[in-house]
């Protein structure tokens, strides 16, 4: 983990461990400081909520990775060291598994824990990738009963769709269910008399309307030897053969996400008033039940 590097440029990770060089990507350094961090914990910690999400793959939103997020199950007070945050045993054991030298919470349960504490859009996101990653739905439903957040999180554990490649392809469906938009088929191989066109993220058969949320890591997997702009020209020549066929191709960003708007109105010109009530409890439309009044409260 150490050598040559000189003291001031290498990264402490705790006494007697240092990087050399800090990995770019933050979920890698991450990774990094919960290996380092073994030595310190006892057979009872287990690592879990963002620490575990990082080990399985699962999507992060306003991820807390400054630090590894351990539960000690033998009980005790929680703290807070220069090494790690530990929680202390919640009432209900959570599953455990292990993982190469990590002693983590299962995919499901992990799915489970940030489900609970995020809104209904990134929740649907990490719904979404915990089925792809192999969980199953009958056992993410029932970790998600009862307590903080049961509402939002089984919402999303019925709505998910491991067919959903990326968390901003999630993000996109959240808000097609939010706004009453008809919901597409995802992930559909498209042809032509010529063949293979592609596959497209979304796709409203009916309307003959091709819906694609065009990330950096999409862009970055198509260009193997090609630079952007001839990733770009190969973008522009598959759109043409898909109108060629009758489809009107729509993209989005991230940030036509984030700002919702010009995603919701992109669709809302071809659906017009033709809107769908998805029956979302109250909770994942971003309104909250309040004791003693009978509607929902923004």
């Amino acid at each position: 983990m150490t050598n040559s590097t000189s003291p001031l440029d290498r990264l402490r990770l705790r006494p007697g461990a240092t990087l050399d060089f800090a990995p770019k990507e933050p979920r890698e350094l991450h990774l990094r400081r919960m290996e380092a961090g073994l030595p310190t914990l006892g057979n009872d910690s287990y690592f879990f909520k963002d620490s575990a999400a990082v080990v399985h793959g699962l999507p992060l939103f306003d991820a807390a990775l400054h630090k590894p997020h351990v539960v000690r199950l033998s009980g005790g007070h929680g703290e807070v060291t220069s090494l790690l945050h530990a929680y202390r045993c919640p009432d209900v054991l959570p599953q455990t598994e292990k993982i190469g030298d990590l002693r983590v919470t299962t995919l499901a349960q992990t799915a489970a824990d940030l489900m609970r504490r995020y809104t209904f859009r990134p929740a649907l996101a990490v719904a979404d990738a915990a089925l792809r990653l192999g969980a199953d739905r009958h056992e993410l439903f029932a970790l998600v009963q009862g307590g903080r957040g049961c509402r939002i999180a089984s919402e999303a554990v019925l709505r998910a769709d491991a067919r959903s490649e990326s968390p901003y392809e999630s993000l996109c469906r959240a808000l097609m269910l939010q706004h009453g938009i008809p919901l597409p088929e995802l992930q559909v191989d498209l042809t032509d008399e010529r063949g293979f066109i592609g596959r497209v993220d979304f796709w409203w058969r009916y309307a003959r309307l091709v819906g694609e949320f065009d990330g950096m890591v999409k862009l970055l997997d198509h260009l193997g030897d090609d630079s952007i702009a001839d990733a770009l020209a190969h973008r522009s020549a598959r759109d043409d053969r898909l109108r060629a066929r009758g489809e009107t191709v729509l993209h989005w960003v991230a940030d036509d996400i984030h700002q919702v708007e010009p995603f919701v109105m992109s669709l809302r010109e071809h659906f017009g008033d033709q809107l769908v009530d998805h029956g979302l409890r109250p909770e994942a439309m971003g309104y909250r039940r309040v004791r003693g009044r009978t509607g929902p409260r923004q």
